[in-house]
């Protein structure tokens, strides 16, 4: 899943926080099916970036519909 998130991603996107471990993905995943966490509080607690969060989110998107 995240060789999914990080695919698109560009030389150029220098401003990006780079990737996340597999746990912290996961954990991303379970924060966000919650309801409770967007996506700027689950980067603080798992203390990565945003755009890492949103990235990996859009992943497991994808990947839950099938498009894998």
């Amino acid at each position: 899943m995240l060789q999914l998130a990080d695919r698109g991603r560009s030389r150029s996107a220098a401003t990006m926080s780079g990737k996340m471990d597999e746990r912290q993905a996961l954990a991303a995943v379970i924060l966000w099916k919650s309801g409770h966490f967007d996506a700027f509080d689950i980067a603080a607690v798992l203390r990565c970036g945003e755009d890492a969060v949103c990235r990996t989110l859009q992943a497991a998107r994808h990947v839950e519909r099938g498009q894998a």
